[in-house]
């Protein structure tokens, strides 16, 4: 059993995400890794693994759309079209740094991959109208 993240059933074609809940949560760790943050399991063992942290050059406010991303149960809910959109804008400032992390939560993609992924399934979600369901 892993999570599927869609904005319509398991249709292939709006697949977000599609993994273990470790590996979704890999990916939002290297996410927040991109604004100088952290998301648990964190490498400092004195943070609150309840938690993700963020640098000086993120805020709620700025990244509005990373915020709820980053703060998203992992494994139930879903995520309004206006919400993706925004996470679909404000991750792709990321791809770059995403890339040159290497491989991500599969042998055979790296974080870029799997962000470009997502965004395209966002964007989608955006345009049809329609929440990003967490499956």
């Amino acid at each position: 059993m892993g999570l599927h993240i869609t904005n319509d059933g398991f249709d292939d074609a709006y697949s977000a995400f599609e993994g273990s809940y470790s590996a979704f949560n890999r990916f939002r760790r290297a996410v927040a890794k991109c604004f100088g943050g952290s998301f648990p399991p964190h490498d400092d063992k004195s943070l609150d693994d309840k938690l993700f942290y963020h640098g000086d050059n993120f805020s709620k406010k700025k990244y509005p759309g990373l915020y709820e991303f980053m703060r998203h149960s992992d494994c139930d809910g879903k995520l309004g079209p206006t919400t993706c959109e925004k996470i679909a804008n404000e991750m792709e400032e990321f791809l770059p740094k995403l890339e040159s992390m290497g491989i991500g939560y599969s042998h055979m993609a790296n974080y870029r991959i799997v962000a470009e992924k997502f965004i395209a399934a966002t964007r989608k979600a955006s345009e049809e109208n329609k929440p990003l369901l967490f499956l």
